[in-house]
């Protein structure tokens, strides 16, 4: 299998790991039920009307589609609907608890469309359905209605001081008022205003480790990722001054950070294929994410995830070996 794919590429983790694609799908969605069992804890029941309406619009637009497929193409290319079940719940768990529920639903909605028209007209899914549905539709929301309701970012936030010692100790102090922890603690135990797969960002980290143990997913990403971010963190620190550990706590394990480095940036296709590429792709991921948050976008991730899926095919030329007789011949 590795010969028809090139050396140098590691292939899909369904392939590679000896299961099928709907294992993979299931395998996914049973680690990230704990985080949305918490997500209920720690938030209310607000998070299973989201989760409902995720999984009921993605099953719902996966048999609708499927059945397009089948009467237009006369041939079904997206057959399995848990991979559907996967892209909502993931909608569902990358939002925050007080989002409206009709953006629950559109978000899910043009996620399964992305999804489907990027296999009908490429092949491959080049960009993360969940990420760039969240993106685009936000985004948009965010030029027609403004900053305070278009949801991407909240302007609050645009006006914190993430910089300097004092201006971050306060930013945190306010974020995490109502918390039943310190600032700290909260981020790395408990949080009740975050992305509801990550209100707890130890459980998180180690359901996330799990999953890419098990499900064999694409490890090398969120190891880069997260240990950037740790570096970025660190050096910032101690270039500023301030508390490393609460540095530590905030740029890894906000919600937004810690649940997208496990189960959004290792989606299969539309990150790279290579080590070395998926290395440089996290590291890069980290870069972007982190500027983002020092400029108040604190839920930057998914948009430098998104910004990074057009560059794979690039990333995916970085680690390619030849076959030793090819290196030769290439060289004669």
């Amino acid at each position: 299998m590795a010969k028809s794919i090139g050396a140098g590429l590691e292939p899909g983790p369904h392939i590679h790991a000896g299961f099928t694609k709907d294992r993979l799908m299931l395998g996914t969605l049973l680690f990230m039920a704990p985080l949305a069992a918490l997500g209920v804890a720690a938030i209310g029941w607000r998070v299973l009307a989201h989760l409902a309406i995720a999984l009921n619009t993605a099953a719902a637009f996966h048999f609708a589609l499927v059945f397009g497929e089948r009467r237009l193409r006369g041939q079904v290319l997206h057959p399995s609907w848990l991979s559907s079940l996967v892209a909502g719940a993931i909608v569902a768990l990358s939002l925050l608890a007080v989002t409206p529920y009709v953006v629950t639903f559109a978000i899910t909605a043009v996620a399964l469309v992305l999804k489907f028209v990027q296999g009908w007209i490429f092949g491959r899914k080049y960009l993360n359905p969940a990420a760039t549905a969240k993106v685009l539709l936000l985004g948009l929301m965010t030029a027609f209605v403004g900053l305070e309701k278009g949801l991407m970012y909240h302007p609050h936030h645009l006006w914190l001081d993430m910089v300097s010692p004092e201006g971050f100790r306060g930013a945190l102090a306010w974020m995490y008022a109502d918390g039943p922890f310190s600032p700290g603690l909260s981020l790395f135990l408990w949080k009740t205003h975050a992305w509801i797969g990550g209100v707890s960002g130890l459980a998180t980290l180690l359901f996330g480790i799990a999953a890419c143990w098990v499900l064999r997913l694409k490890w090398r990403i969120p190891l880069a990722f997260l240990g950037g971010m740790a570096v970025l963190a660190v050096i910032l620190a101690g270039t500023t001054g301030g508390d490393p550990l609460l540095r530590l706590a905030f740029h890894v394990f906000t919600g937004s950070v810690i649940f997208l480095a496990f189960f959004m940036a290792t989606e299969p296709q539309s990150t790279p294929m290579t080590e070395r590429g998926q290395y440089l792709f996290g590291f890069l991921l980290a870069v972007l994410t982190f500027v983002l948050q020092l400029r108040g976008v604190l839920g930057g991730s998914v948009i430098a995830l998104v910004a990074l899926n057009f560059f794979t095919p690039v990333l995916d030329r970085i680690g390619v070996r030849r076959a030793v007789g090819e290196e030769r011949r290439a060289r004669a």
